[in-house]
């Protein structure tokens, strides 16, 4: 088993400002969004994992990127999506898995294939990179931002439904809806060391 250790998820905390806690909550929603998939084990780890270390490429964005509280300019812009890119090469350096990696550099790529970085198109994005998707995308909607303030569970639901199927997998949503639905909330004993 790879174990995450706890300095590198910091690292990307202090780098990124408004990722205070984003990387361990988008980890917990992807355990429990692979639990209500009937994942179990081994897949479990590998999306904690991946959802901790989904951002570590941001380490190498310029903090004046991170810290802009208005809308990027296209060079800002082209620079933020090598992020993923930039966490494959961290990550392939300190050894960590291949599912990990792939669910790192292919967390932004959509299931219409107008995502990044290679423009993937649905079951060609692994699945564990569609479930970060999901978590990813929940976590950003209900926290605040500099450019906005947090939205509510239910204005985040209709914008998990609106993006099925064109952005985020269709079944990843559901399955988000489901926990959601039960009123559970992620408790997950983390494997950080």
């Amino acid at each position: 088993m790879v174990v995450v250790p706890a300095a590198v998820v910091t690292a990307v905390e202090i780098k990124d400002h408004e990722a205070k806690g984003h990387n361990r909550r988008v980890a917990e929603w992807a355990v429990e969004i692979g639990r209500e998939l009937g994942m179990h084990g081994t897949d479990l780890e590998v999306l904690e994992r991946a959802g901790l270390l989904h951002d570590v490429g941001k380490l190498g964005i310029p903090d004046s990127i991170l810290d802009k509280s208005d809308s990027l300019d296209p060079s800002e812009w082209r620079l933020m999506k090598t992020h993923p890119e930039l966490g494959l090469t961290i990550l392939e350096w300190a050894g960590h898995g291949e599912r990990e990696l792939l669910a790192v550099l292919y967390h932004h790529e959509r299931m219409d294939g107008s995502g990044y970085p290679r423009g993937l198109v649905a079951d060609a994005i692994p699945i564990e990179a569609r479930i970060v998707a999901v978590a990813d995308t929940y976590d950003v909607l209900t926290s605040d931002r500099p450019y906005r303030r947090a939205r509510g569970e239910g204005q985040a639901r209709r914008v998990l439904l609106k993006e099925s199927g064109k952005h985020l997998d269709r079944v990843i949503v559901r399955a988000l809806l489901r926990v959601l639905d039960r009123g559970e909330r992620p408790q997950m004993e983390s494997r950080l060391a």
